[in-house]
């Protein structure tokens, strides 16, 4: 089995970047699940996506003193649908203990459409982004945690680590979109505290994509993908993503990156309508 690991900020459409690699014909075609929301029009829209089957669990990485490392939550139950297939076998596992390849033998029956896939596209809970976070006089520093992320290539050995970024250079409308469904998303569903601000975010987006496009601190073994092209239906950034994954394009692909454009274009004019 060949794995492609997925490393992403939260909010740069990672889960449908998962998805997104997962269709095609080496892989197992997961099912996309759409999460709703009711606007400012009280009209149900798409706000974000699941993938279900496609997540790993790495609290066994996790430093204890990690923002992520919650013990409270790391019981099966975190995840309905590990919680039902687990239930059903009679197990009973501790997400603290769990390895990748126990992790990857539980899947959500129906959920993918290959069941002779021979490569996988794996994302990581609960750090998305395999990050740290620092402060530096006085401003928030995102950085990628060295240490956890050799820990998780030693074990799970991608053939690719995928990286979706912001690319500055290109300055694409694409990416403010994105950023403004970042904004209603953590408006409708996040609890923490944090700036709900787009100039905020998108500051802190292409800085950190900046540094990472010229560092490369995911290693020789990444590829970056600009996620605004390649929602805005760009062909050159998808046959590159293809490129890297080792797979034929899908003839009919532009259609599902259509409908995700069309569903966060929805989110952000809702942004527009209330700023």
């Amino acid at each position: 089995m060949k794995n492609y690991l997925i490393l992403y900020t939260p909010g740069m459409c990672g889960t449908w970047l998962t998805w997104l690699v997962g269709q095609h014909g080496n892989f197992p075609q997961y099912k996309l699940k759409n999460i709703k929301y009711i606007n400012d029009k009280e009209e149900t829209n798409l706000l974000d996506v699941r993938c279900f089957g496609a997540d790993w669990y790495i609290y066994k990485h996790l430093s204890k003193d990690s923002i992520y490392y919650r013990p409270e939550v790391c019981h099966a139950a975190e995840s309905n649908w590990i919680e039902k297939i687990l239930r059903a076998n009679g197990q009973d596992v501790n997400l603290l203990t769990w390895s990748f390849e126990t992790n990857r033998s539980i899947r959500p029956k129906g959920e993918y459409f290959n069941n002779f896939f021979t490569k996988d596209c794996v994302k990581i809970l609960p750090n998305h982004g395999c990050g740290k976070e620092s402060w530096e006089n006085g401003e928030f520093i995102d950085e990628v945690d060295k240490e956890l992320l050799k820990n998780i290539v030693d074990e799970m050995q991608p053939a690719k680590i995928i990286v979706p970024v912001f690319n500055s250079s290109n300055n694409n409308i694409m990416q403010d979109i994105i950023l403004k469904r970042w904004i209603i998303w953590k408006s409708e569903i996040d609890v923490t505290n944090e700036q709900c601000d787009i100039v905020y975010w998108r500051n802190r987006w292409n800085k950190w994509s900046d540094w990472v496009l010229q560092d490369n601190p995911h290693g020789n073994n990444a590829h970056y993908v600009d996620i605004g092209k390649i929602i805005s239906g760009d062909e050159d950034e998808y046959l590159k993503l293809c490129e890297a994954i080792n797979e034929t394009p899908i003839n009919e692909i532009q259609k599902e990156i259509t409908l995700y454009r069309r569903g966060i274009s929805e989110v952000a004019a809702h942004y527009d309508r209330i700023t």
